[in-house]
C-alpha cells in the first residue's frame, strides 16, 4: 500500500472516532431540543417532570411511614425508665408524708404524756414502775465479785445473780440495776459466750447491783431470806465474795426501749 493511501485511510479513522466520540444519549437530548426550538412540545421533559414528581412523592410517603414507625416502636427500655422514675417519685412522695405523719404522732404522744402528768398524778409512778424513766432514791449496793482461790465454784453465774435480784425483790425493792442495765420485766439475766448478760449486754465482775427502796429495811431482809442466806452459803463455801452497803441517794437507768416494746399482749381493757 502506497503512503498516501496509508495517509487517507488514518484520516478517515479520525474522521469516524470523532463522529462517535458523544453518547447516543447526547444526540437525543440534542434531537428534543432541536424539536423544541422549532416550537414542537418537548414530550421526552415532560415525561421526566412526572417521572420525578412520583418519585418524591413516594419518597416522602417513606418518610412519613418510618417517623410513625418510630414512634409506634419506642424502645422497651425507654418506657421501662419513666415507669421507674414516676415509681421513684411516688415512693418519695409516700416517705414524705410517713415522714410527716410520724412526727405529728410524735407530737401527739408528747401532748398526751404532758396531760397525762397533770390529769394522773400516778402516771409517773408507774413509769417509774416499769422502768420507762430513770429513778433515785435510798437503797442499798450489793457488790458481788468472784473468789480470790481460783477454783471453778468461786466464780458468779448467771444463776447467782438470778437468785441475788430475786432476794433484794423479795426484801422489798422497787427498782434494781446490774452494772448500770435496769432490770424491767422483759429484762433475761443469763450466760452467753461465757460471759453474763444483761438486757443482751455482757457484763463483766464486780458485779455491782443497786436496789432502791428503804435502805433501813432492805439490806436486813435480804439477808434473812432464802436468797441471803443462799449469798452467805456460797461464800463460805466457795469463797464468793459479796457485801451489802445502805445509802440516801443512788440512782439507777430506765430500761432500754427494746426490753419495754410487747407485740403480742394487750391490756383487757383495750382488748374489748
Amino acid at each position: 500500500m502506497s503512503e498516501p493511501e496509508v495517509k487517507d485511510r488514518a484520516v478517515g479513522l479520525l474522521e469516524q472516532i470523532a463522529d462517535t466520540a458523544l453518547d447516543d444519549d447526547y444526540y437525543v437530548v440534542r434531537a428534543g431540543q432541536f424539536v423544541a426550538t422549532n416550537g414542537k412540545p418537548p414530550h421526552t421533559r415532560e415525561f421526566n417532570t412526572t417521572l420525578t414528581g412520583i418519585a418524591l412523592a413516594v419518597f416522602a410517603l417513606l418518610v412519613t411511614m418510618a417517623v410513625l414507625q418510630t414512634r409506634s416502636d419506642r424502645p422497651a427500655t425507654e418506657r421501662e425508665r419513666e415507669s421507674l422514675i414516676s415509681n421513684v417519685n411516688s415512693r418519695k412522695k409516700l416517705q414524705v408524708s410517713r415522714t410527716l405523719t410520724e412526727q405529728s404522732l410524735r407530737s401527739q404522744v408528747a401532748r398526751l404524756r404532758g396531760s397525762a402528768d397533770r390529769i394522773d398524778p400516778g402516771y409517773e409512778t408507774l413509769r417509774v414502775q416499769t422502768g420507762d424513766v430513770s429513778a433515785t432514791g435510798p437503797g442499798v449496793t450489793v457488790v458481788a465479785n468472784s473468789s480470790t482461790r481460783g477454783n471453778d465454784d468461786g466464780q458468779v453465774t448467771d444463776h447467782d445473780l438470778q437468785i441475788l435480784v430475786n432476794g433484794l425483790w423479795y426484801a422489798g425493792a422497787e427498782a434494781i440495776s446490774i452494772n448500770g442495765h435496769r432490770i424491767g420485766s422483759l429484762t433475761s439475766i443469763r450466760e452467753a459466750g461465757g460471759a453474763i448478760t444483761v438486757n443482751i449486754r455482757s457484763i463483766g465482775p464486780p458485779y455491782r447491783v443497786v436496789a432502791l427502796g428503804n435502805s433501813d429495811t432492805l439490806g436486813p431482809r435480804f439477808l434473812e431470806n432464802p436468797s441471803g442466806r443462799y449469798w452467805a452459803a456460797r461464800r463460805q463455801d466457795a469463797g464468793v465474795r459479796f457485801s451489802v452497803a445502805s445509802s440516801s441517794q443512788l440512782t439507777v437507768p430506765a430500761v432500754p426501749k427494746q426490753q419495754l416494746t410487747t407485740t403480742h399482749v394487750k391490756a383487757i381493757g383495750a382488748a374489748k
